[in-house]
């Protein structure tokens, strides 16, 4: 009986042992009856973050004047932005075990579907994402709880001197340089009251507005995540500071906020002056971005110290709500503005498809002959006007939700087809005006009889850009304006082309001739002769046949053919010198593989021959592009190529 009294008492230690870890377990992370310290508070948001990573993350967004970090702790999922934050000044420490114990109690409640003040928690949450920077002023408040030894030895004359002498530091007030942070922010900052003008334990302003590392990293803060209410906590008081300087509508709208947050709290409003001192965060934050502020001053007044721990249960009693109020206030004034952005981005989007309908005209509804085949200067306009519109849409709608975001996408998508289209014809048009001004440059060379050197590049270079403006006009809209494109560029460039190739040819094989020469080639002399022979012919069938197509338009050569003639002249005497007098041939005519009478009209032959006959034109030209011998060689082939 002894055994089994003593097992099971061994039994009930073990099992009372569990159901203390498993309470330890659930147990909340902050504590609110103990001084809430620098070194607690960050323990207790690390260990918030792990208990709720799907709604907790934390990060450092600055460090104070003595190097000690300034956190700033998001809880929620929503995309509308709240900030709330405490300890400006070191006293009111009791400030940030609020911010910390509403982090906690809103992210259980969201966890177990709890609603908190008659609030539903996790509606609140999911709409919005609610910052806190518990203690802005780690520096002081740790000097106001631990005193000087909590500063290295160096800092403690200049401490005491900025407590009037004073080693007890329960009234302090400012930041570790004696600057007082809530008198730093730049509102009105020129004329806030009651300043000491040097480093004091309270009131000091600084020597210019947001020179504290602390206020700096709030300001930046708060630009980046650009919340749409705000919450800053003092104590003492029981008294709620709600306005600066707001007039009419705004100001009737925060008066209405502030009364709502008076009787969930039972603080009286605070109605200032004309003159209220600025400098406070609040004061910044209204004035800067027009939305909403609140400094409720919590616990009854205690004085120039901090607020005793039992003050904290009635304080979160009276504020419990606050913070998801204020959270849907900001929700609220987001989704007007949301909603007056959705009808912006939409008469935008609708304005850069209305312009860029005005560009169809000119890519293709006015296109009726080569003469209307430009870019204008209204032409020119409507494309600016059109670009600038679309470029304004798409501004506008990056800052929308992404439902919306996505159906002005699909609207706009008419604005850019058109806004494309009428930038392939600026560049089709471009690209066809060079291909003009290469075309005259070889006709200037034409008339001027000049064959040489640089009439061959400036052929080679038409053959290029013959190829590359078919490319552009490939790409126009609709068939008709491809059309009249390749009738206004291309067919005139193709007809220069081919009245010349042929020349270009023999000039280019006669180059080689001369080499071979030189080099006593004669076999290579010999068969290259009974090409040139054959090249001469096709000049003049592929100008008959062209002048059939398009009368006047292949023309005689005179000044390039005296240039072949002679050079032909001087390599037949050359190579009749070179060559053995019995051994020599006559050299014209040199009979070929196929009789001429056989060979099929030069406008009629497929691209396959025209390539074929080109390529061995390349063969003895090593000079002569690729290019050049990817045309047409016949009058109706340079029909058969339009795009």
């Amino acid at each position: 009986m002894k055994i089994l009294k003593k097992f099971i008492f061994t039994l009930l230690i073990v099992l009372a042992g569990f159901v203390h870890l498993e309470h330890r377990a659930e147990a909340a992370a902050v504590n609110p009856a103990e001084v809430y310290t620098y070194e607690k508070m960050q323990a207790d948001i690390v260990e918030l973050a792990k208990q709720y990573p799907d709604l907790i993350t934390y990060k450092v967004i600055g460090k104070s004047e003595y190097g000690r970090n300034i956190y700033a702790v998001s809880l929620g999922k929503g995309g509308t932005n709240i900030f709330i934050n405490g300890s400006h000044h070191a006293r009111e420490w009791m400030t940030t075990t609020l911010n910390m114990y509403m982090l906690e109690q809103y992210a259980s409640a969201y966890k177990g579907g709890r609603t908190i003040a008659g609030a539903d928690v996790r509606t609140h949450l999911n709409r919005t994402t609610m910052w806190f920077v518990p203690m802005v002023n780690p520096d002081g408040v740790t000097l106001q709880q631990f005193g000087l030894k909590a500063f290295p030895s160096s800092a403690h004359a200049g401490l005491i001197k900025m407590n009037a002498g004073s080693k007890d530091f329960k009234r302090w007030k400012a930041n570790g340089k004696g600057v007082d942070l809530n008198r730093q922010y730049p509102a009105d900052w020129a004329n806030i009251k009651s300043n000491p003008g040097k480093p004091y334990y309270k009131n000091y302003k600084g020597s210019q507005p947001q020179s504290a590392s602390e206020v700096k990293a709030i300001i930046n803060f708060v630009n980046e995540i650009k919340p749409a209410s705000a919450l800053a906590y003092h104590s003492s008081g029981q008294i709620l500071y709600w306005k600066f300087h707001q007039t009419g509508a705004l100001y009737d709208r925060d008066h209405q906020y502030a009364k709502t947050i008076g009787k969930m709290t039972g603080y009286s409003l605070v109605y200032p002056g004309a003159r209220p001192s600025g400098g406070g965060f609040t004061d910044w934050f209204t004035s800067t971005y027009k939305l909403p502020g609140f400094t409720p001053e919590i616990g009854r007044y205690a004085g120039e110290t901090s607020l005793p721990l039992s003050e904290f249960q009635s304080i979160w009693k009276q504020n419990q709500g606050v913070g998801l109020y204020v959270a849907g206030i900001g929700y609220s004034l987001n989704g007007a503005k949301t909603s007056s952005k959705v009808t912006l981005a939409t008469n935008q989007t609708n304005d850069a498809v209305a312009k860029s309908r005005k560009l169809r005209s000119y890519y293709s509804g006015n296109i009726k002959r080569t003469s209307d085949f430009k870019v204008s200067a209204d032409f020119a306009k409507a494309y600016q006007n059109a670009s600038k519109s679309i470029a304004s849409a798409e501004t506008l709608l990056k800052g929308l939700p992404q439902t919306d975001q996505n159906r002005l996408m699909a609207v706009l998508k008419e604005a850019y087809d058109h806004k494309a289209r009428a930038a392939v014809f600026i560049d089709a048009e471009k690209t066809g005006a060079q291909l003009t001004a290469m075309n005259s440059e070889l006709n200037k060379l034409i008339d001027a009889g000049t064959l040489d050197g640089h009439t061959v590049e400036t052929y080679h270079k038409l053959s290029y850009q013959i190829k590359k403006a078919g490319l552009f006009i490939n790409k126009l809209h609709g068939p008709h304006v491809r059309d009249i494109a390749a009738e206004k560029y291309v067919l005139p460039a193709k007809i220069t082309k081919e009245t010349v190739i042929y020349e270009i040819s023999r000039y280019m094989l006669m180059k080689e001739i001369q080499i071979n020469l030189s080099a006593d080639k004669l076999d290579i002399v010999e068969s290259q002769l009974a090409e040139l022979n054959r090249l001469e012919r096709r000049s003049a069938e592929i100008k008959e046949a062209g002048n059939k197509l398009y009368p006047g338009r292949y023309r005689e050569l005179p000044g390039f053919e005296a240039v072949l003639a002679k050079m032909k002249q001087e390599i037949v005497k050359e190579y009749e010198a070179l060559k053995p007098s019995e051994e020599q041939p006559e050299v014209e005519p040199v009979q070929e593989r196929e009789d001429s009478s056989q060979e099929k009209d030069p406008a009629v032959n497929t691209e396959s021959e025209v390539l074929s006959e080109q390529g061995s034109e390349a063969d003895n030209s090593t000079t002569e592009e690729p290019e050049a011998g990817a045309s047409q060689t016949s009058a109706e082939a340079v029909l058969e190529e339009q795009p």
